[in-house]
């Protein structure tokens, strides 16, 4: 138990620190850079995410399959040969980027410059992400709250020293070059390290077991992207990059709630892992049981509070999109269900049907984009993510529960569906109590108070 916990703790805050920077900093940087400045930003970092995912295979993603298929001695062997193949596949890439540099920075109304830098900081991405998962699933929690510690105070103070020194009209050069920079030059060292390290560039074997498990979670990721931030590059495109700011700021605010869950998952997926491969499922429900009420918990108290603090967390040139913030907790709220079968598909290895899903969840995510968004602007944008989210969660509980797992299938739609009703029905008196503070911050207070009494008593977290 003492080892879950602390396993727990610092997976949770590690990675707080290394998701969180961009929603931790909101505040002062949506003001440093304005609305257009900080709407360049937000459309740039979307591309990065692109590059990452797509030019490096997402082979990071296999290393949870890797440690069930193969023995301890192995990991390391395993680990240099998946990042020999991300390295090449992103040099190749990207060479035929800077082949073709002129016509992609016009497309996406990027200058050139700007694209150079997506190619260095995709790849530290990727590299520091590896590396996360690798700490993740070696139980080295210690060592991610170092690197994730690290990576956020050198991009934060870069980031604000450049800014000062750059012309306001230019000043968001000053941050993207910082966190560019702090990627890229941490990302390459840990790439030669992880392949010192294991010393096997080349393995047949190792390769075929990695290709087919990472080129579907490319997909999967790719099009989990693009249904997450395809909003605001359909926005920069129909409207303009003000708005895509404005947007983006009540996004980042309302992305807490998905940083505490990608928090959360790193120290609940792995003993989901091995829980599943030991059999043991009374545990695993255990555990299950105490994800859901803690995260539902965090989102109905996200809701409660969040209007007030919205509007001191940004300046009022933003302060038109604090209606959207409900509607976005949502939707991280409908990713965080889906989280269970999508992680039920990837231990059965079935990568495929996940991209699939995902893949058709993100088609229809377009599509009411450009319908919405049209009509409604970024409220458009919110509804058709939020709708989307709902028919991915849907499609992946229906394929999970009557085509995988049957009755094995250990996250039953009474286990999940009673804290949902539970999150709906507060989301709903959120709007229609946004005048009154006092009822909705006492409700907060007492539901705070409630979960810590609850986590104290069963003296786990999750």
């Amino acid at each position: 138990m003492k080892r879950r916990n602390r396993v727990a703790f610092f997976n949770i805050l590690s990675t707080v620190l290394l998701r969180g920077i961009s929603i931790f900093t909101a505040p002062l940087f949506t003001r440093l850079l304005g609305n257009s400045g900080y709407g360049v930003t937000q459309i740039y970092n979307t591309w990065v995410s692109v590059i990452a995912i797509v030019f490096a295979l997402q082979t990071q993603g296999t290393l949870a399959n890797a440690r069930t298929e193969y023995d301890e001695g192995e990991q390391l062997g395993y680990q240099s040969s998946a990042m020999t193949l991300s390295t090449l596949a992103y040099l190749v890439c990207s060479g035929l980027v800077l082949c073709f540099l002129s016509p992609i920075s016009n497309a996406l109304k990027l200058s050139r410059f700007l694209v150079v830098l997506m190619l260095l900081q995709g790849f530290g991405t990727f590299c520091l992400n590896f590396l996360n998962t690798k700490f993740v699933y070696e139980f080295k929690a210690g060592r991610n709250m170092v690197l994730s510690l690290m990576v956020a105070l050198v991009t934060l103070v870069l980031s604000v020293v450049l800014i000062l020194q750059l012309p306001r009209e230019i000043n968001y050069l000053g941050r993207i070059g910082a966190i560019s920079a702090t990627y890229g030059l941490l990302g390459i060292p840990v790439c030669i390290w992880i392949l010192v390290k294991g010393k096997t560039f080349f393995h047949k074997k190792y390769w075929k077991f990695c290709i087919a498990l990472a080129i579907p979670a490319a997909f999967y990721s790719l099009s989990d992207l693009v249904l997450g931030h395809c909003d605001k590059v359909m926005l920069q495109q129909l409207v303009d990059e003000a708005t895509v700011g404005c947007y983006a700021a009540a996004l980042n605010f309302s992305g807490i709630m998905y940083t505490l869950f990608a928090a959360l998952n790193n120290s609940w997926c792995p003993f989901f892992f091995e829980d599943m491969k030991q059999g043991n499922r009374e545990g695993l429900r255990e555990k299950t049981e105490n994800f859901l009420e803690l995260y539902t918990v965090l989102s109905v108290g996200f809701v409660l509070l969040a209007r007030e603090v919205y509007r001191v967390y940004v300046g009022k040139d933003f302060w038109s999109s604090t209606m959207l913030i409900p509607v976005f907790v949502s939707s991280y709220y409908l990713n965080f269900l889906c989280n269970f079968p999508v992680n039920f598909e990837t231990y059965h290895k079935k990568t495929k049907v996940v991209a699939a899903i995902t893949i058709v969840s993100s088609l229809i995510n377009v599509g009411l984009n450009y319908l919405l968004i049209r009509r409604m602007g970024m409220a458009g944008a919110a509804v058709a993510t939020l709708a989307s989210h709902c028919l991915q969660l849907t499609l992946h509980w229906l394929y999970a529960r009557f085509c995988l797992g049957g009755r094995e299938y250990p996250f039953g739609l009474k286990l999940c569906g009673k804290y949902a009703v539970v999150f709906a029905a507060v989301a709903v008196v959120c709007v229609c109590a946004s005048q009154l503070p006092i009822l909705r911050w006492g409700a907060g207070a007492f539901i705070g108070v409630w979960e810590l009494w609850r986590i104290k008593k069963r003296k786990a977290l999750i």
